[in-house]
């Protein structure tokens, strides 16, 4: 059990966390919900001892463990993932490494009396705390979180912060802490991992407390919720479902309780007026006046506003909103997207998900424009307009703009009033909206770029993880204003809930193949698990058990050609990486050019200089992203030899 008494906190003048009391006990499993700044991650830091107690206590036992995965990037030692992984139970392996050591010395040592019974009550504690299935759980954990059989070995450094972040989860959930804290735990996994990590911390024995915007995820792991507010704790017993009918009822009842009290204070202003002066009436004014400071004093705190507001729309278009053909598409050598045909009609609210790294995001960067397919067509129907929101949208930002500014020149003057409300609802008030670009946080700018693609004139949505930087409010604000969207809509998220409530159509996208699912996202994931459990019915069906000769051939074939397609893939990266490393050389040289201001004596070499430092960064990060994807279906095809 853990036990935080009177916990205050402030940064600077800014009291984040007041007089604040919390009890953890055994096996409860928490949702600590807030908005944007609250003071969530301080808490958990707090618990954890990173950050030092102002006021109050933190009481536990002895031997009680945390488990801490934040929100940052973590510094992870340059070892093999698995490794890395098993250094999460460092005891357990010290004691092996102990083991292995006595029994060097055994077979050498003539006092083998001793060390026998030393060794066999090493033995009996590595086997007590699973010494001898470590390594399997490890490893069953690293293939829950999406790691392939080859990538154990693999240095933890040739992977992305995304997947180091889930090896650093994997080592948290292999310790097997008393307490988990999971800060936003969801951002880095696609939906298979996601599927694997709620089934896993389902049967999780111990407490949990997570913080998430990721609703859906809440209610399938969390059965309390622990909203932080004003610097104090508010439990609502249930899942988040529970907590936001209980939180307007409490709203009404609060706004019931508001309405009596300001009635009541009329009431005695009324009394206190009429009869101020009148001497026979003085005793009782004074006793008004005192009623009235005291009623002020005990005044409900405010009452959450709803935030709601309606998208900019153009003109309707015509009914064929967007109709792709053949599209293919590769990054160098390798092809991302094959055959693709889609035809989206005008008002249709769709998802496109799929794995990471599956094409989801090229897909979208091809319907705009900002890619160009090596096949096919993509054609808008009549009076389409395009607006389009991703996270590297930011890059487009004005940094010497202010945030209203910047929102301001891209929006009709209709528009203009709703600047500040809606940049207020995403985080940004009162003298924040004439903050400059620049000294934004990556999470601010994010919502000054979506605000600008929300109030933009467009009949066609395209968005790209929208939620990622909103806090529960703003982005059920978000999804009420796409519900009542008349427009055309596709959405890239992996917030199951915001899908549910929008989409009414899922297209999957896998290995180059779309797929389209009608209905909501509910649907979609029974269709999809339907789907594959017939596709392993018919694979274990006594027609598939024995092989033929022709197809024992047939499948040596397969493995020659895939020995082969490693042997280009393993050229491809080399290339890729060559490539990279010669922009890389040339990239560091246009930014001293740019930053000396001898370049800029002639205009024109200014221009060139900077034409080609941004040709360059765009053309790295397309080799990087085939890079990539060579990597990966390089790691599948040696999987695939390893199974064979």
């Amino acid at each position: 059990m853990l036990h935080l008494k009177a916990i205050t906190y402030s940064i600077g003048e800014r009291e984040l966390l007041r007089q604040l009391d919390w009890i953890i006990s055994p096996g409860q499993r928490v949702a600590l919900i807030g908005a944007n700044g609250v003071g969530k991650t301080t808490l958990l830091r707090i618990m954890t001892g990173e950050l030092s107690l102002q006021s109050g206590t933190i009481m536990k036992p002895k031997e009680y463990r945390i488990g801490y995965l934040p929100q940052e990037a973590i510094d992870l030692e340059p070892n093999a993932i698995l490794d890395s992984v098993l250094q999460g139970r460092s005891d357990v392996v010290e004691l092996e490494r102990k083991i292995e050591r006595l029994r060097a010395e055994l077979a050498e040592s003539a006092d083998a009396l001793q060390l026998g019974e030393t060794l066999g009550r090493l033995e009996h504690q590595f086997e007590h705390a699973g010494g001898y299935k470590l390594e399997s759980d490890a490893r069953e954990i690293l293939a829950g979180l999406g790691f392939k059989k080859l990538d154990y070995h693999r240095p933890i450094q040739e992977f992305s912060g995304g997947w180091r972040m889930r090896v650093y989860l994997a080592r948290l959930l292999l310790q097997q802490p008393h307490l988990l804290l999971l800060d936003e735990p969801t951002n880095h996994l696609d939906l298979a991992a996601l599927e694997w990590l709620e089934e896993y911390l389902s049967d999780f024995s111990g407490s949990i407390v997570i913080v998430s915007h990721d609703r859906f995820f809440i209610d399938r792991i969390a059965s309390e919720i622990c909203e932080l507010r004003a610097g104090e704790l508010r439990h609502y017993a249930g899942n988040y479902h529970f907590y936001e009918q209980q939180r307007m009822k409490d709203r009404d009842l609060l706004a019931k309780r508001a309405e009596q009290l300001q009635k009541e204070k009329q009431k005695q202003q009324i009394f206190i007026d009429r009869f101020r002066y009148k001497n026979t009436k003085a005793t009782q004014v004074q006793s008004r006046i005192k009623r009235l400071q005291k009623m002020a004093e005990i005044e409900p705190e405010s009452i959450d506003q709803q935030l709601d507001f309606q998208l900019a729309i153009d003109a309707p278009s015509y009914k064929d909103a967007l109709t792709i053909e053949e599209l293919a598409f590769r990054y160098a050598e390798e092809w991302i997207l094959q055959h693709i045909h889609l035809r989206i009609y005008r008002g249709q609210k769709i998802a496109l998900v799929g794995d990471n790294g599956a094409g989801k995001t090229t897909l979208t960067r091809l319907m705009v424009g900002q890619l160009t397919p090596q096949h096919g067509s993509i054609v808008y129907g009549h009076r389409v307009s395009i607006g389009y929101y991703a996270q590297h949208q930011v890059d487009a930002l004005n940094i010497d703009s202010t945030a209203y500014d910047e929102v301001s020149s891209a929006v009709s003057p209709q528009q203009l009033p709703n600047i500040r409300n809606i940049l207020g609802l995403f985080g940004l008030r009162g003298d924040d909206i004439y903050k400059k670009i620049a000294v934004l946080s990556g999470g601010e700018k994010a919502r000054v770029s979506l605000t600008k693609i929300l109030l933009s004139p467009v009949n066609f949505l395209i968005m790209d993880e929208p939620t990622n930087h909103l806090d529960m409010r703003s982005k059920e604000a978000l999804e009420n204003a796409l519900m009542q969207y008349n427009g055309t809509l596709i959405l890239i998220s992996h917030d199951r809930y915001f899908l549910d409530k929008i989409v009414s159509k899922v297209i999957e996208l896998h290995d180059g193949v779309l797929t389209e699912y009608e209905g909501d996202y509910t649907a979609y994931l029974e269709k999809r698990r339907q789907r594959y459990a017939l596709s392993e019915d018919e694979d274990n069906s006594p027609k598939n058990s024995k092989k033929s000769r022709d197809e024992r051939r047939r499948q040596a074939q397969a493995r020659q050609a895939v020995s082969k397609r490693r042997n280009e893939l393993k050229q491809a990266i080399e290339k890729y990486e060559n490539l990279i490393d010669g922009m890389e050389k040339r990239k560091i040289e246009l930014e001293r050019l740019l930053s000396d201001p001898l370049s800029y004596k002639s205009s024109e070499s200014a221009a060139s200089f900077t034409k080609e430092y941004h040709q360059i960064k765009d053309t790295i990060e397309l080799n990087l992203d085939a890079w990539g994807v060579a990597q990966q279906q390089l790691q599948e095809l040696l999987s695939e030899l390893d199974a064979t």
